[in-house]
């Protein structure tokens, strides 16, 4: 529509009023589709980390975490902040001990084998935590 209302203006077919107003008008549609993608992206991310807020039990919380840093690895600082909300149930500090260990082996690993280590990682430790 831009580049057909911009045609018109130049050949005369269109006042100068009329194509400012549909450009307006387009610019207007541009910025409301921009603004729906980036409401319903942020709303993805926040409900991914409320689940980790739902969750009841340290083995719940575990494999939410799991599949959170699964996505992305670099919410491993979020989702210490909200493990500690488990720190004075039992087995409690192990449990949060275990997430600063998987955050500084993070750190040092390329981005390609995060997932693996994570896997291993979650496996290893889940005879470990208790329900």
């Amino acid at each position: 529509m831009g580049a057909l209302s911009e045609e018109l203006f130049k050949v005369g077919l269109l006042s100068e009023k009329q194509f400012r107003e549909q450009q307006a008008e387009k610019d207007l549609e541009e910025e409301q589709k921009s603004s729906a993608r980036i409401a319903q992206l942020s709303q993805q991310k926040k409900t991914e980390l409320d689940e980790l807020d739902e969750c009841v039990t340290m083995h719940d919380f575990k494999f939410a975490a799991k599949k959170i840093l699964l996505k992305d690895p670099l919410k491993i600082r979020v989702i210490i902040n909200k493990a500690h909300r488990f720190i004075n149930e039992e087995q409690g500090r192990r449990f949060i001990k275990f997430f600063y260990q998987v955050r500084d082996v993070l750190k040092k690993l390329p981005a390609g084998a995060h997932e693996q280590f994570l896997e291993k990682a979650f496996r290893k430790h889940g005879s470990v935590i208790a329900d």
